[in-house]
């Protein structure tokens, strides 16, 4: 098909905004992946010829951006929606829409880039040259977030490019010009707000969240984005800092820094209000009509991912422990099931509940940061549960999955909090009915006799004391309170009453 646009004057495809219309008319009206394939295709040759006019090339590589724009978002949808992402069409999805962002972005780069080389020539297109570099931005935000569902490293060009084109921008006296991303897209836009938003966004430690974690955290950003502050001047506002000279991402900005004057410090404090506001209605049940998620997602999802920003906004985490350096290895079972009976039948070797081999890099009291034994991550997920057991040590401790990251050659390091060193599989009573679940050791607290359970997800229930009995005692458990929800259980905190024989 690329034949078509061939002209006369140029033998290149994409040679002029009519040839490429003609084009468009062959695309399959109900077929989004194909759809993204063609044009993704047609988007990689769009800007290479040099022979083309500039104001030819910009015009064909728009209208094809334009085009692809509702076919990816519908499959953008389906992939955060998956249960499961990491399938065989999640993968294919993400490796779809991740190179269809990366062909965006170099393309409006090339046409930025062939006008800073040439401005006399390039001076048609001066006046779209704030939707050039805006969207050039906001597509490395998207290739950002489906490398980042991977854990995959991000690329450095990403970093190189943002800086030369806010640097240009602020040069030139287009930074703050207001602008429409696309034609779908009313609300005001700029070079300034679109950089704001890849930054705020990237700087919210993607690896602790799970991949639809990262694109409702990505849709509240940008829905808010405008009252994100980047400025070269430090305040006590500044989190984070990304330095123009030498551009390798961003770094936390720490109290008496000197300012640097090739430096811009992001600010999130202007979100807090909007975000309070946000938090307050998903609290009640009910997501605000104005809120662009690009789909249809739970609650729950929404407020996690909402409160994950504000948590970074007023106090980003920062490490309690100091970690070890040292090599060893743990036997891991993943998943609340798993852990149960590998609890129950510690020290005995089980088919139906096996074990794997983690290497472990690094340790402190309260975590671990390991290596997976291959590259696959189809069983390990952000929040997942662990059972992890020291080769020679006849107790099972139990860890959540907090963090996941690639390193260059593809392998999979995860960082987990360890919940207790030593569980204990016990057998919850309530009416006619038992469940299972894991005591969470120390045993009873010495002020306030609290105690700590691993439960089924969902049957938590503040109306409902269980009984049980541990280690030849019957207690009666009281509903203290939830202390977390991971991927298929409940951290649950109980009073336990020790009941009279």
């Amino acid at each position: 098909m690329l034949t078509k646009l061939f002209g006369k004057k140029c033998d290149h495809p994409m040679a002029n905004l009519k040839a490429a219309q003609a084009l468009l008319a062959d695309l399959p009206k109900n077929d989004s992946f194909k759809s993204v394939v063609d044009l993704t295709d047609w988007i990689e040759t769009a800007p290479i010829c040099r022979d083309c006019q500039l104001a030819d090339q910009f015009s064909v590589v728009s209208l094809l951006d334009e085009t692809v724009q509702p076919c990816a978002r519908k499959l953008a949808c389906e992939y955060f929606s998956l249960s499961d992402v990491h399938t065989f069409q999640g993968n294919r999805l993400r490796a779809l829409l991740a190179n269809l962002y990366r062909q965006i972005a170099q393309a409006y780069y090339l046409l930025f880039d062939r006008y800073c080389n040439d401005v006399k020539k390039g001076g048609a297109i001066r006046a779209q040259l704030p939707t050039v570099v805006a969207r050039a931005v906001y597509a490395m935000r998207e290739h950002l977030k489906y490398a980042a569902a991977n854990y995959e490293l991000h690329d450095d060009e990403i970093w190189r490019n943002l800086a030369r084109f806010y640097q240009h921008a602020a040069q030139q006296g287009y930074l703050d010009t207001p602008l429409t991303l696309y034609p779908a897209l009313s609300a005001a836009d700029s070079v300034k707000c679109e950089c704001a938003k890849l930054l705020a966004w990237f700087a919210c430690d993607l690896n602790s969240l799970n991949p639809r974690g990262m694109h409702l955290m990505e849709r509240i950003v940008a829905q808010y984005g405008s009252y994100i502050e980047l400025s070269g001047n430090i305040s006590n506002k500044s989190l984070f800092g990304f330095d123009l000279n030498h551009p390798q991402g961003l770094v936390r900005v720490n109290v008496g820094v000197i300012e640097h004057p090739m430096m811009i410090y992001v600010s999130l404090v202007g979100m807090q209000e909007k975000l309070e506001a946000l938090i307050k209605s998903l609290n009640k049940n009910i997501v605000p009509k104005e809120l662009d998620l690009g789909g249809v997602y739970t609650v729950e999802c929404v407020l996690d991912a909402a409160q994950h920003v504000l948590t970074y906004l007023l106090d980003p985490p920062l490490r309690q422990s100091k970690r070890s350096e040292f090599k060893s290895v743990l036997n891991v079972v993943t998943g609340y099931e798993n852990a149960f009976w590998r609890c129950k039948y510690i020290g005995q070797e089980s088919a139906e509940y096996p074990s794997v081999q983690w290497t472990v890099e690094n340790a402190s009291a309260s975590g671990f940061n390991a290596v997976l034994p291959d590259k696959k991550i189809e069983s390990v997920h952000i929040g997942h549960l662990l059972g992890v057991q020291t080769a020679g040590v006849p107790r099972l401790g139990v860890a959540v999955v907090r963090r996941m990251s690639r390193d260059a050659e593809g392998h999979m390091h995860v960082g987990a909090e360890i919940l207790t060193h030593r569980a204990s599989e016990v057998v919850l009573y309530q009416g006619g009915g038992e469940q299972p679940a894991l005591w969470l050791q120390p045993r009873v607290a010495a002020e306030n006799g609290l105690v700590r359970l691993l439960m089924r997800a969902d049957t938590f229930s503040m109306q409902h004391s269980l009984k049980t009995n541990f280690e030849g005692k019957d207690y009666l458990l009281i509903p203290y309170e939830l202390q977390g929800r991971f991927s298929d259980c409940d951290l649950a905190c109980f009073r336990a009453v020790e009941q009279e024989a």
